[in-house]
């Protein structure tokens, strides 16, 4: 006799697909009826303004609306850092695999097929994507200026 085993995965996987057939025929259903749509309508237009009061609420009390900018604008000053350093990081290899290109070009024998676009696009590619991602980290240390205590008076 074979013993039964409970499988927690494939009963979640069932009871989703239950589920979504079953909110699929309603909405079918609902579709059909003018009255039952507007009813649809209202009730997700109210799930979405009640969401959005409530992280107007949670906002107000983790600082308001000067909170989430201050939020917001460490997120973006974060994110082109990062990004900074991504582009340098792709265009110095970009610049390295054209550099490869020049040397298997340079060595007689069967690499000696390679043009010179394999080489130059690479490098150019590489030095644009590196400027990019130098300029990107350079801006943000000085236009966002760290705070330092030259010419500060003594308290």
């Amino acid at each position: 006799m074979k013993k039964a085993v409970f499988n927690p995965l494939k009963l979640a996987s069932d009871l989703s697909r239950k589920a979504h057939v079953s909110l699929m025929t309603k909405t079918m259903e609902y579709a059909e009826s003018p009255r039952q749509r507007r009813l649809m309508m209202a009730s997700a237009a109210v799930t979405f303004i009640g969401l959005f009061i409530a992280n107007a609420a949670h906002a107000q009390s983790q600082g308001g609306i000067a909170g989430m900018v201050d939020t917001a604008a460490q997120q973006g000053d974060s994110i082109k850092t990062s990004l900074g350093k991504l582009f340098a990081a792709a265009g110095f290899g970009g610049a390295g695999y054209g550099g490869y290109n020049w040397w298997r070009k340079g060595k007689e024998g069967e690499q000696s097929h390679i043009k010179g676009s394999q080489i130059f696009v690479p490098i150019l590619a590489g030095a644009a994507l590196g400027a990019t991602g130098f300029v990107m980290i350079k801006a943000g240390e000085t236009v966002g200026i760290q705070g330092s205590s030259q010419g500060a008076l003594p308290q």
